[in-house]
């Protein structure tokens, strides 16, 4: 009898311990970055972009995050990239002729980690699929990039979309997420889901971009479980509260504006999110600060 029931525990310690490891290998732990790296844009003063390149570099080599979205990124600054980061590879073509002209919307992503399995791009306007279109009150063209990769560790597979949208069209912007949410729907369908972006779409006191911000907000939660990983977080550190610095350190005062955003659907936890605030002496590593959040693919 007590053989029989030593046996039975032995079994039942070796079920837990055989579904602890289970449990383990089924999560994956990703770092996402979304960074509005600001245009070659020879007018910037101290913050050029050939004064920029070091701290940049800097930073992705000691964080060695695992996804990158990027916004702003023209040709040149793509082959600069790629000669920084040799340990990704990226998908995005220029938004003006869907080759190497206009500003990328490139989504990297670690070789080491991760397997393309699909890839393009399309427009936000109404005729997505026509390289270089724009639409409604839009200034200037507008894309999502987007990859479908497949872990090398769990062979899961999840998508990556990354966009920047119009700064001036308010209508441009409330279509775009009308737009953005039904293409995310068709591409990805119910498999998890990460959204980087500068929607230039924010929420302070007295801004008219308020609605806006519900709209995205709520659009991407309802139609595609999406939610931003500054609430989902189980710890926070938002720098100074915002992601726009402007290039301006009087810009302080209003760094509560937050138009740079990381969405991740329900199949991800997310354990941290923070703003880095990352300059080097008086030059800053963008306009933007790099937004940061640390998930789990359950």
């Amino acid at each position: 009898m007590k053989i029989t029931k030593l046996f039975r525990m032995c079994n039942m310690m070796i079920l837990f311990l055989f579904l602890l490891a289970g449990c383990s290998l089924s999560q994956e732990e990703f770092q996402v970055v979304s960074l509005n790296i600001r245009y070659n844009n020879p007018g910037d003063g101290i913050n050029i972009w050939e004064a920029r390149i070091p701290i940049i570099q800097a930073y992705f080599h000691k964080n060695v995050p695992d996804i990158i979205g990027m916004q702003e990124v023209n040709y040149k600054q793509l082959l600069d990239l790629q000669k920084m980061l040799p340990e990704y590879a990226y998908v995005g073509t220029g938004r003006d002729d869907g080759k190497q002209r206009g500003e990328h919307s490139p989504v990297f992503y670690r070789k080491d980690k991760f397997k393309l399995i699909d890839h393009s791009q399309f427009w936000l306007s109404e005729t997505p699929d026509v390289p270089g279109s724009k639409s409604w009150d839009a200034s200037i063209t507008r894309i999502v990039t987007w990859a479908k990769l497949e872990s090398l560790k769990t062979g899961k597979i999840f998508f990556c979309f990354n966009t920047h949208f119009d700064h001036r069209g308010i209508e441009a912007r409330k279509e775009s997420v009308w737009l953005m949410s039904e293409k995310i729907s068709e591409i990805a369908g119910d498999d998890p889901i990460m959204v980087t972006g500068d929607f230039n779409i924010g929420k302070r006191p007295g801004n008219a971009d308020n609605s806006l911000y519900d709209n995205l907000i709520n659009t991407f939660r309802n139609k595609n479980s999406l939610n931003s990983s500054e609430f989902l977080s189980a710890t926070r550190d938002t720098g100074d509260g915002g992601t726009v610095n402007g290039f301006r350190p009087e810009w302080r005062e209003r760094m509560s504006y937050v138009i740079d955003y990381i969405f991740v659907s329900d199949h991800f936890t997310v354990q941290t999110y923070r703003v880095d605030n990352k300059m080097e002496g008086d030059v800053f590593i963008s306009d933007h600060w790099p937004v940061v959040s640390v998930v789990n693919l359950n």
